[in-house]
């Protein structure tokens, strides 16, 4: 059975999904949020990202106590901009119906909106600053040796290789994408900006690109105290999501289609 999600525990939602709409549509930067997702209806695909954005994004403003909160109103700060660059934040107001979250969101809104109540305009909540407690891990050290078990790697995403590599024999593949990877840290070498940093299970991770003739398979990169581990092989969809909860992605090998 699935956890319910900490901004629904939190709040009752109202219809979420217009207000994602009204976000992306009418108040935030242009973007594309599209996620690819069969598990999700085709209707929700079109703001998949910016669902899993919000949702994150809230759960560790709650973990790093940055929801501000004064009498009856609690506010968020997104993170996004307007496309004149204010701050957009989340309100939620006390909820008066019973048997239901303690909290209501009512909407998103810009900083200078009317509707941000007067006593909280003095002290807006700060956006999240993932690198804060350790800057250096912003870039991706070319000086640590990068380590993988590519057998393994294989084994647990064998459905996420592209089909023409799924139809080799294991042991091919095993030799192909060895080789590819080695090749792809020889790239990390003279340009450390390819790998991009994700945020997954409340840590800083990295992705990396590993081409196979058209196909770029996003790696999933973990640091330890003096090494770099390839965890695993993610979807695009997956990767963007992850890269997209720290900034929006600025490499061109990594999007959400």
């Amino acid at each position: 059975m699935l956890e319910t999600p900490p901004l629904k525990k939190f709040a009752a939602l109202g219809n979420f999904n217009n207000k994602l709409i009204y976000l992306a549509e009418n108040l935030a930067e242009k973007e594309d949020w599209y996620y690819e997702n069969p598990n999700a209806k085709s209707s929700n695909q079109k703001y998949g990202v910016l669902f899993q954005f919000i949702h994150h994004t809230f759960s560790k403003c709650k973990d790093e106590n940055l929801l501000k909160f004064k009498d009856n109103h609690c506010l968020m700060n997104t993170g996004l901009l307007t496309q004149s660059g204010e701050e957009i934040f989340m309100l939620f107001t006390k909820n008066s119906r019973p048997n239901e979250q303690e909290w209501f969101f009512n909407s998103f809104y810009r900083s200078s909106d009317h509707d941000i109540p007067q006593n909280m305009r003095g002290s807006l909540p700060e956006h999240i600053d993932y690198f804060a407690s350790n800057p250096q891990d912003m870039y991706f050290n070319t000086k640590l040796n990068v380590l993988y078990n590519m057998e393994h790697i294989v084994e647990e995403n064998y459905t996420r290789l592209p089909e023409g590599i799924q139809q080799l024999d294991k042991s091919i593949i095993i030799t192909i994408l060895n080789s590819s990877t080695e090749q792809m840290k020889k790239r990390i070498l003279r340009n450390n900006r390819l790998v991009v940093p994700q945020y997954y299970n409340k840590r800083i991770m990295y992705l990396a690109p590993l081409r196979f003739g058209k196909d770029t398979l996003p790696l999933a990169i973990e640091k330890h105290i003096d090494s770099y581990r390839i965890n695993t092989i993610l979807t695009p969809g997956m990767a963007y999501c992850n890269a997209r909860l720290i900034m929006k992605p600025e490499s061109n090998w990594l999007n959400n289609k």
